[in-house]
């Protein structure tokens, strides 16, 4: 008795009543869909795309629309770029020759120095060097910095004691600048500190 009384119960409760009526669209599968034309005005920085003008250093970008383009909208001479300004990651993938270097990397660029933002970018190719560093230090001013992996010897180089070099040869033409002297003097500490202490650790009187 006991048995067929537990048997009736889960047949009114797992019957297939419960499942819904339609096939598709009613959440079956999930509910992801495309944003809405509000939600896109709602969630991206709408950034009039006028690389003529930023660079002639007009109409510039403020620092707080910094961030990634996304996307467009608008004709080719009107272009609004869709900015999300929030600290995200962006992953773009796409065939070869569907525009991922032409269409979202190069504006992304123009917008990053346009906005004033600094950046790395990976470049075997050379190809962003040559079409865009001249544009950064032409007209945005960008200080381009190359690290070459193949041929390390044409590498912008860092020198470490150019501050004490400078310093000292102030000094030196001028022992009456004790300023320049102690300017050496204190680079030149941090500097054996961050020799010496790299790695964070106390190593006694030479601190």
């Amino acid at each position: 008795f006991f048995v067929i009384g537990g048997l009736s119960l889960l047949a009114h409760y797992y019957t297939l009543n419960g499942i819904k009526s339609r096939t598709v669209g009613d959440g079956q599968h999930g509910t992801a869909r495309f944003a809405t034309k509000q939600e896109v005005k709602a969630t991206y920085r709408h950034i009039p795309f006028q690389p003529e003008l930023w660079r002639q250093g007009q109409c510039l970008p403020s620092i707080d629309e910094q961030g990634i383009i996304l996307g467009s909208t608008g004709t080719k001479n009107k272009v609004t770029a869709l900015v999300d300004t929030d600290d995200v990651h962006c992953l773009m993938i796409g065939a070869s020759g569907v525009g991922k270097t032409a269409f979202f990397l190069y504006p992304n660029l123009e917008y990053a120095c346009a906005s004033g933002m600094s950046f790395l970018t990976t470049d075997t190719k050379g190809d962003l060097y040559r079409k865009y560093g001249a544009i950064a230090h032409d007209h945005y001013g960008y200080h381009v910095a190359v690290i070459d992996l193949r041929n390390p010897t044409r590498s912008d180089g860092n020198n470490m004691l150019h501050l004490v070099n400078t310093y000292m040869d102030k000094y030196l033409a001028d022992e009456k600048n004790l300023v320049a002297k102690a300017k050496a003097e204190k680079y030149a500490k941090i500097i054996a500190k961050t020799i010496i202490n790299a790695s964070g650790e106390n190593y006694g009187q030479n601190q």
